[in-house]
């Protein structure tokens, strides 16, 4: 790096421009679907500024800032992020997230929510974008901010959003989680719904109800976290099952756990009906299989609990899934593959499948899960097995699927070398580079925008995707200071 950016690699960098955006954002509900008062406000931000932009039907909207070269080179560089959040919350929460605003505090080195996400995923993308739009300091090239909707569920804001007007082709994405990586590609995706209806049947006087819970894992992100041995209690829910089916007579009444397809879960619960008879021997069972969970899991276990509760009898409800479907449904969870079905040798996940949402609607229940692969060949080989150990097997399922775009980083690019210079600089110590096991909207920008060369970074966000996340504000200023060297790097001659 040449000597005059000396004074930009010593600068003090001031981050409470990118703190007061995010504190704003965080007072708007900005769930998946629903972002058109996050829209709203950036709208008003670039309106403020007197800044161009461009927003589509779709609530995707783009800004566009000049360079702040006197004599302008052709050179434009396109910030990219999305406006949704995913959101969870503790079981105790009353936290409504289509009105109320999160309730945002700092303890230590970490910016929190309280009993929620806290939506740095990726709202702190967003307020460092505002940051250097609003900025007169940082020195930049043309840069054209993209802010898409929806990213956290159907991607339908890249996948819709026009962007024939960008001539940019680097793209700096916010949408990273890890201070000491450098993500350069990412995973594609595809989003399954199995649906198995069958029949409902009254239960006899001599079966009581009763209510199975297995709670207190950790969950987090389906792609970051998926190799971390954080276990699915949906999963184990469907063992539990299994194991009680092979001793006793049972049927489900119903069944439901986790959220979201892209959230490991955290907790499941499932209503069965058995023999009066046999309540004390499936007590001892539940007592037994919440040790195994304890030694299956080493690490966070000290919350993961197995329980069981006696339910009242409700005069008219004795019904429940007949015993031919609560098999059925017990077989097709246990038979499911859940977590890393293939990694490369530094143990890196490429391919992996996430049951993320488990739900019964009358005479139906609902199996949602998604598969992530950065080896498409693999891929293939895991759906083959799911076709023939569960959808050849039973007639009665339906299935819905849907698809997402990987994106394949280029073995060359200057870019990416620059920035990784940069980062040598700065830092003191080498990147990791990545290819990425997270799904990203880089994917679809990658159709779109011929020779685009991408790159995502972020400052280090803990426990995405589940209550305890939160994101470290050293590393939020190391970054944003990174991120303005790279804009000045890029707007020299």
């Amino acid at each position: 790096m040449k000597s005059e950016n000396k004074q930009i690699f010593d600068k003090e960098i001031d981050i409470n421009e990118v703190l007061k955006y995010f504190y704003e954002i965080s007072k708007i509900p900005r769930m998946s679907g629903k972002e058109e008062k996050i829209t709203d406000y950036i709208e008003e931000f670039a309106k403020v500024r007197n800044l161009e932009y461009i927003r589509d039907k779709y609530n995707n909207i783009i800004i566009f800032k000049e360079s702040t070269r006197e004599n302008k080179n052709d050179e434009s560089v396109i910030l990219q992020c999305h406006l949704d959040m995913v959101c969870e919350k503790e079981e105790n929460s009353n936290h409504n997230f289509e009105k109320d605003g999160l309730e945002i505090y700092i303890e230590d080195d970490y910016i929190k929510a309280k009993n929620t996400t806290l939506g740095a995923d990726n709202g702190i993308g967003i307020a460092i974008i505002l940051a250097i739009l609003s900025s007169s300091d940082v020195n930049h090239p043309k840069i054209e901010a993209i802010f898409t909707v929806e990213e956290e569920t159907t991607m339908l804001g890249a996948q819709k959003i026009d962007v024939s007007m960008l001539s940019g082709k680097k793209m700096i994405c916010l949408d990273n989680m890890s201070e000491e990586e450098l993500w350069v590609g990412c995973a594609g995706a595809k989003i399954f719904e199995y649906e198995i209806k069958g029949d409902i049947k009254k239960i006899n006087n001599d079966n009581i109800l009763i209510k199975l819970g297995i709670n207190g894992f950790m969950g987090g992100h389906s792609g970051k976290d998926i190799g971390k041995n954080r276990g699915n209690p949906i999963k184990e829910m469907g063992n539990l099952l299994y194991k009680l089916y092979n001793k006793y007579t049972i049927c489900i009444k119903s069944i439901y756990g986790g959220r979201k397809v892209n959230v490991i879960p955290r907790q499941c619960y499932c209503e069965i009906y058995i023999k009066s008879t046999d309540f004390e021997a499936v007590l001892n069972e539940i007592k037994d299989y919440n040790k195994y969970l304890k030694e299956k899991i080493v690490e966070n276990n000290e919350n993961i609990n197995v329980t069981i509760e006696k339910m009242k009898a409700i005069e008219n409800d004795s019904y429940s899934f007949d015993l031919k479907l609560s098999k059925e449904i017990i077989n097709i969870l246990n038979q499911m593959k859940n977590g890393v079905y293939y990694e490369d040798k530094y143990k890196n996940p490429l391919v992996s499948l996430n049951i993320g949402k488990i739900e019964s609607i009358k005479n139906k229940i609902k199996i949602s899960f998604s598969i992530r692969t950065n080896r498409e060949k693999i891929e293939k080989k895991l759906e083959e097995e799911l076709n023939n150990n569960i959808i050849d097997k039973y007639d009665n399922i339906k299935v819905k699927k849907s698809e997402l775009e990987g994106y394949e980083h280029k073995e060359k690019s200057d870019f990416v070398d620059k920035c990784k210079i940069i980062y040598n600089k700065y830092f003191n110590r080498e990147p990791r580079v990545i290819d990425m096991h997270i799904c990203l909207e880089a994917g679809f920008f990658g159709a779109k925008i011929k020779d685009l060369d991408f790159i995502a970074i972020a400052p280090n966000i803990y426990d995405a995707h589940s209550p305890k996340e939160r994101c470290s504000l050293s590393s939020l200023k190391k970054i944003y200071n990174y991120i303005i060297l790279i804009l000045d790097e890029l707007n020299k001659k």
